[in-house]
């Protein structure tokens, strides 16, 4: 007589499901479902006898429209309930960072871009968007946001990120994770936080280079953003990262994927390895001595999956014939992934209604989406008088907001009109490119050099789309939509990278031609190889990639009045930029709509008011260099080390003022709040938002603390001449520094206020005293403020 297979009981808890199934299974079952092979290099689509656990990219490889795709996904589901002996549905995955990664999927701007909005709702909106995408066509996880804060500007994988505090980072990727899990409550998806942890921190900038952090300093800066997004986001997933950390390997390490990760962060989700970062225990790390040591050594640290370029299934069984993993640890792992499945239904729901995937997920609300965000992103870094011609003097005019009824405007620059350089590297656009020329390009222990047919074409002007997709509006394009009847001169001027000086004479001509010169310079996003910036493209001294800087000098050399556009991933160091040109806009990677977003920006449509995400330093040697220690302006013998342009720098159309800061109380207990208020009016002659800001310092300490520290902020719309009442709820607890005897501990004494629009422009000050005990804050301790503004009569 059979056993009833209780594990199918919907009725029962998830638990007592897992405790069955996990019974019922063999060790190569069971080894299976710890199995994630990478699409790009596995073929995915004819599983084993026992199946996999998760599948990644195996999908999006195919380059197939939405409902081919779902009926691809439809099909791997059935061979895993149908063909095999227990019928365990697999998890499929995919990249999402900038939307989903597959065809005819929308393309949002990049990480470093959507932080630029300082509007978390906004970016709720974008993954709930995501997420519903995910939905619809069976994709169940998301192998995005990224949680890692990025203070040195070297490391080309900075423009995934959300820049360099840690609080903006974490408000940003918990808005992310909330909008993907939420999106559908009958078909949820995982959100998955990546690179835990120390990732960002490593030796020179260079990509999964050795990491040296203390505890601490692990702890308040690389880990925090991983706590707010899994403690109030709910985070489901997380990615360990490659490096190690004090010479231990992240993806072997018990100490900060059990200990840290699952007991002090109380992570309780699904932890699936970076792509072969399992081997590269062996490989790379040589911390095994071979790879099914490397199997053990993961797992028995706390990985779930092992997202690998091969099927790993056999060297785990090995591991535990061989008795270097435990069954009690495999057990966990399976049990992880076992227990996801259940949670988001794909016992119940494993399939999807092709008839009710939509044709398209680039529909004119998701395209519309889409030029919203890259048009809050848009930050307008400096905007000086020009003469209104060139025989006046210079007056009070900035350049910007440009007249939409001029005649003549050169659009210029290797950017111009490329739509490859608007586009973050894991945009179904550059990165499934990549996939086509050379699939292990995505894998960061291989380089595309490294293949003799490749050699000599992996520069970053080699790049080319090579998969259709959704259209992308170039900046050329936006700007001859929006001036119809303008005459709109064209020259490239020299390419991204390479050293080609010979369109200097023809962007020279078109500029002297023209009225108002536009130019468009920046990046080429990659990974390893066809690209200036992204993973493994790291730089060493973020300056403009090749002669680009020559082109700005001999544009600007025509005296016509000049915008410089960056449409780039990296924080460039750019000191001699602001005296060479009246203004300077960034978009970073804007995504499909960037073009369009750029000519409502520079000629008036929309009112500019992103704000940096991380500082623009004047040179990369003071790197890393965070931005509290940057308003310090530390010195060398030959320079000093600051920010060209600050932390939340941005400029506006119009004028704010504040005023007013008022505090409920003047001391509050340890473990009480802050309450403070203050006023913003819209001084200027036009409409705009404001980004406030609200900084903090704990002025004595048992350890050195930052200079400043972002402990709030507010993005809030104004009417010309309107003002509104700000007020901002401050735990105490974010003052709060981790002791290795006391953990998170909030000490009584002296607190200072600043508010303003910028880390560097902060015209309110206040100081506030804590009072009490020493207050051990731990694991339940409040991670965010709450900054809320109504308008004033």
């Amino acid at each position: 007589m059979s056993v009833p297979e209780a594990f199918r009981d919907a009725s029962l808890c998830v638990d007592e499901r897992v405790s069955d199934l996990l019974a019922r299974m063999s060790l190569q079952e069971r080894a299976a479902q710890v199995a994630a092979p990478f699409g790009a290099t596995v073929d995915v689509h004819h599983p084993p006898v026992e199946g996999w656990g998760c599948v990644l990219a195996g999908f999006s490889t195919l380059g197939l429209p939405s409902r081919e795709t779902a009926i691809r996904i439809n099909e791997l589901q059935r061979k895993h309930l149908e063909q095999t002996r227990l019928g365990i549905p697999v998890l499929v995955a995919e990249e999402a960072l900038l939307g989903l990664k597959v065809r005819d999927a929308v393309t949002f701007p990049e990480a470093i871009a959507q932080a630029a909005t300082w509007d978390p709702q906004l970016i709720e909106t974008m993954g709930r968007t995501i997420g519903g995408q995910m939905s619809a066509l069976g994709v169940r996880q998301a192998l995005a946001p990224l949680a890692d804060v990025a203070r040195d500007p070297r490391w080309g994988r900075v423009e995934e990120t959300y820049g360099e505090e840690p609080y903006l980072v974490g408000a940003m990727a918990t808005a992310f994770v909330r909008g993907v899990q939420e999106a559908d409550p009958v078909r949820p998806s995982i959100a998955t936080l990546k690179h835990f942890v120390g990732y960002s921190a490593s030796a020179g900038g260079r990509n999964t280079d050795a990491v040296s952090l203390g505890p601490r300093e692990l702890r308040e800066v690389h880990t925090v953003a991983f706590e707010m997004a899994i403690r109030d986001g709910g985070a489901r997933g997380i990615m360990p990262s490659y490096n190690s950390i004090d010479g231990v390997p992240v993806t072997g390490s018990r100490a900060l994927l059990s200990d840290l990760l699952r007991d002090e962060l109380g992570f309780d989700g699904l932890v699936i390895s970076d792509l072969a970062a399992v081997s590269q225990l062996h490989t790379k790390h040589l911390t095994t001595p071979d790879l099914v040591a490397a199997q053990a050594r993961a797992i028995g640290a706390g990985v779930d999956l092992d997202l690998d370029n091969q099927v790993s299934t056999s060297a785990l069984v090995q591991a535990v014939q061989r008795r270097l993993l435990t069954e009690a640890d495999l057990n966990r792992a399976v049990a992880a992934v076992l227990r996801a499945k259940f949670e988001l239904g794909l016992f119940e729901n494993p399939y999807v209604d092709v008839d009710a995937v939509p044709q398209t997920f680039d529909s004119d609300a998701e395209r519309a989406l889409a030029r919203r965000i890259a048009e809050a992103s848009i930050v307008l870094l400096q905007n000086d008088p020009v003469a209104s011609t060139p025989d006046d003097a210079p007056g009070n005019t900035p350049l910007l907001p440009l007249n939409p009824a001029i005649a003549t405007v050169a659009v210029i620059g290797p950017n111009a009109d490329r739509l490859m350089g608007q586009l973050g590297h894991y945009s179904y656009h550059v990165l499934d490119s990549t996939v086509r020329r050379f699939a292990a390009a995505a894998d960061p222990s291989a380089r595309a050099e490294d293949v003799a047919d490749l050699a000599g074409q992996t520069g970053a002007d080699a790049a080319h789309r090579m998969v259709e997709s959704v259209p992308v509006v170039t900046f050329l394009e936006g700007i001859r939509r929006r001036l119809p009847h303008a005459q709109v001169l064209h020259e490239r001027g020299c390419p991204v990278a390479e050293a080609d000086r010979s369109g200097f004479a023809a962007a020279v001509q078109a500029a002297t031609r023209a009225e108002v010169t536009v130019l468009v310079v920046g990046d080429q996003a990659g990974i390893n190889s066809w690209g200036t910036v992204g993973e493994g493209l790291d730089s060493a001294d973020c300056d403009l990639p090749g002669v680009q800087r020559e082109l700005v000098e001999a544009v600007v050399a025509t005296g016509t009045p000049t915008v410089v556009v960056l449409s780039h991933g990296r924080a460039y160091a750019m000191d001699w930029l602001p005296a060479t040109v009246p203004a300077i806009v960034t978009t970073f990677f804007g995504g499909e709509e960037a073009g369009t977003a750029l000519a409502s920006v520079l000629f008036g449509d929309v009112n500019p008011a992103g704000r940096l995400p991380i500082a623009l330093l004047n040179t990369a040697a003071a790197a890393p260099l965070p931005y509290w220690r940057a308003l310090q302006q530390p010195s060398y013998v030959d320079g000093v080390a600051e920010a060209v342009f600050a932390f939340g720098h941005g400029l506006s159309y119009t004028r704010f003022a504040y005023s007013d800061l008022a505090l409920a109380q003047a001391a509050v207990g340890t473990e009480d709040v802050i309450r403070l208020s203050f006023t913003v009016a819209n001084v200027g002659d036009r409409p705009g938002d404001e980004v406030v800001q609200v900084y903090g310092r704990d002025v004595t300490a048992r350890t050195a603390r930052p200079y400043r520290k972002l402990v709030g902020f507010h993005r809030l719309h104004l009417q010309t001449g309107e003002s509104a009442r700000v007020s901002a709820v401050v735990p105490a607890s974010l003052f709060a520094l981790w002791d290795p005897e006391d953990g998170w501990i909030v000490e009584p004494g002296a607190v200072e206020l600043f508010v303003g629009g910028s880390s560097a422009e902060t015209p309110l000050r206040a100081g506030v005293t804590l009072t009490g005990d020493v207050h051990r804050a731990g694991a339940t301790r409040a991670l965010s403020s709450t900054v809320r503004a109504h308008s004033l009569p």
